[in-house]
């Protein structure tokens, strides 16, 4: 089981931002034209849609799928298939095949170890955070 996370710390004049899925950070941004403050993502969800998340994905020997109309990384899940040995009375492990799952709508989150490609030793789905450095001050951001 994994989650997203979003965080910010501000020190100085700057703001540095980490976070992995769709958990968003908005910000109220000054507008010195109207003098109003407006709301202004500065994070970006990380979704198997976007292009570079499935090029990622994909280099991480992962894939993705849509279903119902929401794109989903696949959970590579392992089916074990048996024969018998009837002079043995054993059962033996001949082939691994796996079922492709369209299973998480986001490309990054902590924690889904499922997600592992052994052949590639890279997430499919990334723990990796997506870090930005933002210039702030008191009339710009609250």
């Amino acid at each position: 089981l994994g989650c997203t996370a979003s965080v910010i710390f501000v020190r100085g004049n700057k703001l540095y931002i980490g976070h992995v899925g769709d958990s968003s950070i908005v910000i109220g941004e000054g507008d010195t034209l109207y003098k109003c403050w407006k709301a202004n993502h500065i994070t970006r969800d990380h979704k198997p849609e976007d292009p570079s998340e499935l090029k990622r994905i994909r280099e991480s020997g992962g894939n993705v799928l849509c279903k119902a109309g929401v794109h989903r990384v696949v959970w590579n899940r392992q089916k074990l298939i048996t024969s018998s040995n009837y002079y043995r009375n054993e059962h033996l492990r001949t082939t691994v095949e796996y079922d492709q799952i369209p299973f998480l709508a986001v490309s990054r989150a902590l924690g889904d170890l499922w997600s592992l490609n052994k052949q590639t030793n890279l997430y499919s789905v990334s723990p990796e955070p997506e870090l930005t450095v933002i210039e702030s001050g008191p009339n710009k951001h609250r």
